[in-house]
């Protein structure tokens, strides 16, 4: 059985409107079945977006006759989206020329004179192809049962130890807990609708929290830009918390002074990758994904590509010393998640803490065994 993909048309002409409903009406897009509504009204449109779950907002961009200089207030329904829900949108008009410029992974466009139908037809199937329209619909049923499932499956059932006097935010913070837990790699492919996810490897997305909050403090493992560089936080995230008396509240500054980072480099431009290149041998592929899986030695460290960062990676060697009021002068991209920061800080530690010593003479203790 195919699922219903509920999109809401906002259109003033009335036969364009009932054109398109009456075209796109249990029309079929892959595995969805389209349910589509009309609306006459363009004041209207947030009140019954608030109302209904839609999965795409189709828009006409003017108000009354583009030619005669209508409004474009489907550019305001936007906004007020934007201020308000996540929902895709589509803009579906005669004259897109004026927003063009908004296209994105969110946001369509489609020409009714280039294209038309077919036009909006393949934008809807864009924005459905990665399941967007879909992952509010299915985390909120993600919440729901986790909700459900926590506070009526355990803690009411278990009323004898968790009692009704005792009653506070701890249930919450647990409850919150759990949810973050609950959103494991299985789950979240189900939620995406993924089922190409590889569960034993990382996806690329995987290593990273963008973007950087910049509200909070530096922390290991954040990911820093200047000048076209990119450099990764060595120094321990604890060092960066702001110490105050307990009695006065008086800031006793931070622990930092200084910040050890280490400067990224291109994987295109590492050697394993220009050999590679040169000669695709199996020795060559061997010892470039020996550097792409960070199982080369513990003084490179890989950092995949996504579209904020390309593929790079670390080389401990390559590394310096700035003051923490320089950190203003650097760009915040990233941060790596854990377990991928405590990696590659424990690869850092393993490859500075590491012990050399000569090799025993091997042929003088067989000879005389």
């Amino acid at each position: 059985m195919k699922k219903e993909l509920q999109l809401l048309y906002v259109e003033d002409d009335k036969e364009n409107r009932e054109n398109l409903i009456k075209v796109l009406s249990d029309d079929e897009i892959g595995d969805y079945k389209i349910k589509i509504e009309g609306l006459d009204s363009f004041e209207g449109a947030i009140d019954k977006i608030s109302a209904n779950q839609y999965h795409i907002i189709i828009l006409d961009l003017f108000l009354g006759n583009p030619q005669d200089k209508g409004r474009e207030i489907g550019i305001d329904i936007l906004k007020a989206i934007q201020e308000k829900y996540f929902v895709p949108v589509i803009f579906f008009s005669g004259n897109t020329k004026n927003v063009e410029y908004l296209k994105s992974q969110i946001v369509g466009i489609a020409t009714k004179g280039d294209g038309g139908i077919d036009a909006l037809r393949s934008e809807i199937e864009r924005l459905i192809k990665f399941n967007l329209p879909f992952i509010k619909e299915n985390l909120h049923n993600h919440i729901e049962e986790e909700l459900k499932t926590y506070f009526w499956d355990i803690i009411h059932n278990q009323r004898d130890k968790f009692k009704a006097e005792d009653n506070d935010f701890s249930l919450g913070y647990l409850m919150l807990r759990k949810f973050g837990h609950s959103l494991s790699k299985n789950k979240i492919s189900e939620i995406l609708g993924d089922d190409q996810l590889k569960k034993d490897k990382v996806h690329p997305m995987e290593f990273y929290i963008y973007p950087t909050d910049s509200t909070l403090e530096v922390e290991s493992g954040e990911l820093l830009e200047k000048d076209g560089n990119v450099y990764v936080v060595l120094t321990p995230s604890c060092d960066f918390v702001e110490r105050f008396n307990p009695k006065t509240a008086a800031s006793l500054g931070r622990k930092v002074g200084k910040i050890l980072i280490t400067k990224t480099k291109l994987l295109v431009e590492s050697n394993e990758f220009l050999a590679f290149k040169a000669n695709s041998s199996k020795e060559n592929s061997s010892k470039l994904e020996k550097l792409v899986t960070s199982s080369q030695t513990d003084r490179y460290f890989f950092l995949p590509g996504t579209p904020f960062v390309d593929n790079r990676f670390i080389d401990f060697q390559d590394k310096l010393m700035i003051e923490y009021e320089e950190l203003k002068n650097f760009n915040r991209l990233t941060k790596l998640d854990n377990p991928f920061a405590e990696g590659m800080i424990a690869s850092f530690i393993r490859y500075y803490n590491r012990i050399g010593y000569p090799d025993i003479d091997s042929e003088y203790v067989i000879s005389n065994l």
